[in-house]
């Protein structure tokens, strides 16, 4: 009877704590406005999600339009997602495709504390991914493919949104390639934490 006993009180005692630590834990990973949560990697000074952005709606809770008809896709003049071949098995193993109008919503597309990242911010990821091969392997380049601006999708080359400022007027570039692309292409977002 005492044994029992000493079982309950240790179960009513140590399992809501366990229970609180485990909660407490996913509390404290980024979080989008879809309840996706995201393991995070520090690699030189900079923390970034591991894996691309899967959100489907901006911080404030408003949705960002899925747009899977080629038309759709070309036309819109505001941010728009899908997902590869607009096929929603790849949300969990690639992410969302986001046209550069989402990606300019720069810290209200990502979790709380974190933005889009600049081209400076990914140029010193590069730098450093490119001379740190542990750091490279840990950084998971989770992509397959990309949306061209008319819609249709293509293989490689893969890459990622980046956020920078060109002249008075924000611009997006594309983080992967060095060259500007049209805003109505579809790429990754891996976002970075705020300073």
């Amino acid at each position: 009877m005492n044994n029992v006993a000493g079982v309950n009180i240790f179960l009513l005692i140590v399992l809501p704590i366990l229970l609180i630590s485990c909660e407490k834990e996913k509390k404290s990973l980024p979080m989008d406005a879809d309840g996706n949560t995201y393991d995070t990697i520090v690699i030189g000074t900079q923390t970034w999600l591991n894996v691309n952005l899967k959100t489907t709606k901006y911080i404030n809770g408003d949705p960002i339009p899925l747009a899977t008809d080629n038309t759709d896709w070309t036309d819109f003049t505001r941010g728009a997602y899908c997902w590869y071949e607009n096929n929603i098995n790849n949300k969990d193993s690639y992410g969302a495709l986001y046209n550069g109008y989402a990606g300019r919503a720069s810290s209200f597309i990502c979790p709380v504390g974190y933005h889009v990242p600049s081209m400076e911010e990914w140029s010193e990821l590069v730098n450093i991914l490119s001379n740190d091969l542990d750091a490279k392997n840990q950084f998971v380049k989770n992509q397959i493919g990309w949306r061209v601006w008319d819609g249709s999708f293509a293989k490689n080359p893969c890459g990622w949104w980046v956020y920078a400022l060109s002249g008075s007027s924000n611009n997006i570039t594309n983080g992967f390639l060095t060259s500007r692309m049209p805003i109505n292409s579809g790429y990754y977002i891996r976002c970075i934490k705020d300073n």
